[in-house]
Order: structure tokens, then C-alpha cells, then sequence
């Protein structure tokens, strides 16, 4: 028989967030060295030998095990999340960052060299139309 531990919904909650975003973190670690994506803006430089991975993959996956062993014994919740919402919110946030990188905004780093300016923001204005494209 597996032992629940009822704890008071302030204290639930309090879990239930911190596990989920350790499970996030988690997550985010296991694609980082699994996947080690270079992207024309960043790269991942391996500089971690096979036998750390290995040993960091299997702890990644004790504690993900874990988490899902603690979730059971408090009842936690578990967070829904519609893709809808996620790709939107996402979006938008891609929306505000290209928006504020407009020559005119950038006045707190110097003034933008004029004969660049349209240019500039013509290609911001086209990656923003570009990303508005994504929907759902």
C-alpha cells in the first residue's frame, strides 16, 4: 500500500508548483544534452565527457522518477496546459521582444545609425509578419 500524506491546500499548491518546475528544469537539462542544438544564434559547445552525460542522464532520470513517486504520496496537482495558450503566449512574447527591437526603442544604447534604420526595421517588421504566421 502506498502512503498518501494529505498536506493543506497552501502547502500543495506550494509543492505542486516547485515539482513542477523542477520537472521543467529536468527536462530542459535532458534536451539540452541530448539534443545539443546550434542554431544560427547560439551554440552548444560539449565540453562534458560521455561518462558525466551518462551519469547525469541517469540522475535526470531518478529525479524525474521521483518527482512522479512525490506527486502520488501529497496528491499533487498536475498542470494542464492547452498548446493553444502556450503557442499564443509564446508568440506573443517573440511579438514584444522584435517590437521593442525596433531602431526608435533602442534609444537606451546610443542613437541608431540613420543610414541603417529603415533597413533595420523593414527586416524586424518582416520577421515580425514572419512569426504571426504561427497559429494554432
Amino acid at each position: 500500500m502506498k502512503k498518501e500524506i494529505p498536506l493543506p491546500d497552501n502547502h500543495n499548491r506550494s509543492l505542486s508548483s516547485s515539482l513542477y518546475l523542477i520537472e521543467k528544469l529536468l527536462c530542459e537539462m535532458e534536451k539540452a544534452i541530448l539534443e545539443q542544438d546550434d542554431s544560427c544564434c547560439s551554440e552548444t559547445i560539449k565540453d562534458i565527457d560521455n561518462a558525466a552525460i551518462a551519469d547525469d542522464l541517469a540522475a535526470i532520470k531518478e529525479a524525474r522518477t521521483y518527482i512522479c513517486i512525490m506527486v502520488e504520496k501529497y496528491n499533487t496537482s498536475k498542470k494542464s496546459q492547452r498548446l493553444q495558450r502556450i503557442i499564443d503566449a509564446k508568440r506573443t512574447k517573440i511579438w514584444e521582444i522584435l517590437n521593442d527591437s525596433m531602431s526608435k526603442k533602442l534609444k537606451g544604447y546610443g542613437t541608431f545609425p540613420l543610414k541603417y534604420a529603415k533597413e533595420y526595421d523593414t527586416d524586424i517588421a518582416k520577421l515580425i509578419e514572419i512569426t504571426n504566421k504561427i497559429n494554432f
